[in-house]
């Protein structure tokens, strides 16, 4: 079985350039969509809804995880951790913990701003309750769920400095957190 502190057979392989483009390309597309959907809804049929609030502060969270994104690169994010320096994958490792409560939001504000979107449409209760039952479910949820990421370790900052030697819960612990949110 291979040695996981080894460095890889690949060598110090940079992928930053390709997170770079994958980062923005998706953003710039979907900010340009939003934003003309915003435009549409704000002056031309003149509906501003509660959907497209809730669609605007995902796209806003989806801009500050790509920002996020500019400084995990900074840090290494796209190449070997055994080619980091020890500051180098503890900067990275606290940028990417925030960046998951960045992303455990802006999942929240997506799914939140279709169910919304959907409640616009029935007009019978039993199709109404189950969506306003579901925007619950989501908000509870979704809090729980980033409280959870916030406290994985006691320290707190155990979660991206080892020398701390905190408590946190277990990578599969973690894994099932934000599977629980996907």
């Amino acid at each position: 079985m291979n040695d996981p502190s080894a460095p890889p057979t690949s060598g110090n392989t940079n992928f930053t350039q390709g997170i770079l483009i994958l980062t923005i390309v998706p953003t710039t597309v979907s900010a340009t969509i939003a934003g003309l959907r915003f435009a549409t809804r704000a002056w031309i049929v003149k509906a501003w809804g509660w959907d497209d609030s809730t669609m605007l502060f995902a796209i806003f969270g989806t801009s500050i995880g790509m920002a996020l994104d500019f400084v995990e690169v900074h840090y290494g994010f796209g190449r070997h951790k055994q080619y980091l320096t020890p500051h180098e994958l503890q900067e990275f490792q606290k940028y990417t913990w925030g960046e998951w409560i960045q992303t455990f939001a802006t999942l929240m504000g997506t799914k939140v701003s279709i169910c919304l979107f959907l409640l616009r449409i029935p007009v019978t209760k039993w199709l109404i309750r189950p969506l306003q039952a579901a925007l619950v479910v989501l908000v509870v949820s979704n809090v729980i769920l980033t409280i959870l990421w916030i406290v994985q370790c006691r320290p707190v900052a155990a979660a991206w400095d080892e020398s701390l030697n905190g408590t946190c819960f277990s990578k599969d612990q973690l894994r099932s957190i934000v599977f629980a949110q996907a």
